[in-house]
């Protein structure tokens, strides 16, 4: 089974100017599976679409098909 947690980022971007963002690690056991960096600067939208990535058990396979559609729709609920 996956088990999605948020990871937070810092962004350094070309001109030095720095930026917090977060991140979904996917772990198997203790294993690191797959992380997908940079989703959003939100941290509780990024904790709400973790939540409901774990309460709904999803599948990995179709984490970067849910990121792509939160993005899409800007909503968790």
């Amino acid at each position: 089974m996956v088990e999605y947690k948020i990871q937070t980022q810092t962004i350094t971007l070309n001109d030095n100017q720095s930026y917090t963002s977060y991140g979904i690690v996917a772990l198997s056991g203790e294993k690191v599976v797959t992380t997908v960096d940079d989703v959003s600067t939100d941290k509780i939208a990024v904790e709400k679409l973790v939540d409901k990535f774990n309460t709904y058990k999803l599948v990995l396979c179709h984490l970067e098909q849910a990121i792509e559609n939160y993005l899409y729709n800007l909503e968790v609920d």
